[in-house]
């Protein structure tokens, strides 16, 4: 409240500063429609500067050449957390929670972008197509809050307004759940080589990262069988001759895994046990050398072929590499 600018905001005004779609997208995205909003000058800027921003990243993929539909992983999975992103607006939009489908449409969407734009060469064909499809999709999500910048932009892409095109489905063809996993793998891997290098204060010049070893994925199945019970899981681990050789590592590692596997569903567990780790890791090389600056090496921590100068290999979990950086 003020005594000089008044009690309200008239909305003729707030147009006219900011624009209707800035005023629009700010109104719906504050709250959900059954809630009070705080109307602050600042955030609306905010929010007009986030606006135009994305319109100039539209404006670079409508102007960029059309590319092909050739796929790599980067490109499935963005394409599948569209799905996820579809799935969510529609879900929300149904029952009138305005703001958690333009939060999902427009700032959750844009940081799976920004993900993607470090993991992918921007310039391929396929990373042309892809990002022609989320902007397309996108725009049909984004209409019911920014209609104006939507159908402009939408008509540019396509030919036709957004509110032309009929708000978007699910597409089964790029619904993988796989995917998803094996990029979350990336990603935290991503994370703990930078949380090392925090700590460390250091510049490495090689990356070792390593898988577990067999055993210990066959550990986590006695878990995921057995229960969270640790004496039970105990139990059944230790009546192999070969797990009770390892003693107090088998002890430790129970302990850990009871944690993990507590924590998933059994969709996400099941999606998990059909990824090849290593795999992931490996062709995920190329990405961490370069995010790094850093020759990547890439181990499964009983292999024939390992290298383990600190000894770290042994500490490696299911879905949970260790890493050692020098």
């Amino acid at each position: 409240m003020s005594s000089s600018k008044g009690h309200v905001v008239l909305p003729g005004e707030a147009i006219s500063t900011y624009g209707a779609d800035t005023v629009r997208f700010f109104l719906m995205n504050s709250a959900e429609p059954w809630q009070d909003y705080d109307w602050r000058d600042d955030q609306v800027e905010t929010t007009q500067n986030q606006l135009q921003r994305f319109w100039r990243r539209a404006q670079e993929i409508v102007d960029a050449p059309e590319g092909a539909k050739d796929l790599v992983q980067a490109d499935r999975w963005l394409l599948a957390r569209l799905q996820e992103t579809v799935d969510t607006v529609t879900e929300a939009m149904e029952g009138f929670e305005t703001r958690t489908a333009s939060q999902a449409a427009f700032y959750n969407l844009e940081e799976d972008l920004r993900w993607y734009r470090r993991r992918r060469d921007l310039d391929a064909p396929g990373a042309r197509w892809t990002l022609r499809h989320v902007l397309e999709t996108r725009l049909k999500l984004l209409a019911p809050f920014t209609p104006f910048l939507a159908n402009e932009l939408h008509e540019e892409l396509t030919g036709e307004p957004a509110e032309d095109a009929g708000w978007p489905a699910v597409d089964d063809a790029f619904v993988d759940e796989g995917v998803l996993v094996e990029e979350r793998l990336v990603e935290d891997l991503t994370a703990d080589v930078n949380d090392i290098v925090d700590v460390t204060d250091t510049d490495p010049d090689t990356v070792r990262v390593y898988a577990a070893a067999d055993w210990k994925y066959d550990v986590l199945d006695t878990v995921r069988d057995v229960g969270s019970d640790v004496g039970q899981v105990m139990s059944e681990v230790m009546s192999d001759p070969d797990l009770r050789e390892k003693g107090d590592a088998v002890n430790d590692l129970v302990q850990e895994l009871v944690s993990f596997v507590r924590e998933r569903d059994a969709e996400s567990l099941d999606a998990l046990d059909a990824v090849d780790e290593r795999s992931v890791y490996e062709n995920a090389a190329d990405f961490l050398a370069r995010e790094f600056d850093a020759d990547v090496q890439v181990y499964s921590e009983d292999g024939d072929d390992v290298v383990d100068p600190a000894e770290k290999a042994d500490r490696a979990q299911p879905y949970r590499p260790a890493v050692h950086i020098e």
